[in-house]
């Protein structure tokens, strides 16, 4: 193999079959043109990956002609030891803070400039919005996301770099560069319209060791259940310091 194919992931047969995996982060569902949009391969190549990793069992074909990852890949992932502690150890802190608040509580990580939410506990009924607002956005559209975007030049760059110069961009960038400084100085983000129409949320980072944040926790409640969010606050702060003496304890 020439040095320039194992260089170029579009020429090696793994690195196109890692970007076809890529395009599934977060859980959506995909179709073989957009996967090609989304990589630059051929549908005929697209065709013959997504079909390797149905028999490999790390995607699983849907109807109409749209494929979802597998079991296979959620055995794989969870059993990586960073994702698995995190998870143990917010676990119980989550299931307390959404008994304590009656709202949807999620654990959120970075992956570049996007949000995933690893984790989801609630009493709602899944509907088309709410699979959508659970899996994956970009860090600015959720207060979760915007907690752990305050903490990370390096998804600020990123952000950055994808952003039209246009006059109304940089105004807004300047808006939300304000709004992350007051999250590093409260130490919370208080969110209204997130994700949904008439929807708040509360959001914490959690630290790891050196002070470092590695993921975020968000509760969300419709506005009319709590009309003033700050209440809540105290319940979220008081859940992410537990969650990061834990993780600090353990090494993370």
């Amino acid at each position: 193999m020439a040095e320039t194919e194992q260089l170029d992931p579009k020429r090696s047969v793994l690195g196109r079959a890692f970007l076809v995996l890529d395009c599934f982060a977060g859980g959506v569902e995909m179709s073989v043109s957009r996967i090609g949009q989304r990589t630059g391969l051929p549908p005929a190549t697209v065709h013959r990956i997504l079909a390797a990793l149905v028999e490999w069992g790390g995607v699983e074909h849907v109807s109409h002609g749209r494929y979802q990852l597998g079991s296979r890949i959620w055995r794989v992932g969870v059993g990586a030891p960073h994702i698995r502690v995190l998870r143990e150890l917010a676990q119980p802190y989550l299931v307390d803070l959404h008994i304590r608040t009656a709202g949807t509580v999620y654990l959120a990580v970075r992956d570049g400039a996007e949000t995933i939410f690893s984790d989801r506990i609630t009493r709602v009924k899944r509907s088309t919005d709410t699979r959508r607002v659970a899996r994956r956005a970009p860090l600015e559209q959720s207060g979760a996301g915007r907690v752990l975007l305050a903490y990370s030049d390096e998804a600020w760059k990123l952000l950055e770099a994808g952003t039209e110069s246009a006059p109304q961009d940089k105004a807004r960038l300047e808006r939300l560069r304000g709004e992350l400084a007051t999250i590093r100085q409260d130490g919370v983000a208080i969110s209204s319209n997130d994700g949904l129409q008439g929807r708040f949320s509360v959001a914490c980072p959690l630290f790891g060791f050196d002070g470092v944040v590695v993921a975020s926790i968000a509760v969300a409640f419709p506005d009319t259940r709590i009309p003033d969010p700050a209440v809540v606050a105290p319940r979220v702060i008081a859940a992410s310091q537990a969650i990061s003496k834990d993780l600090v304890d353990h090494g993370y």
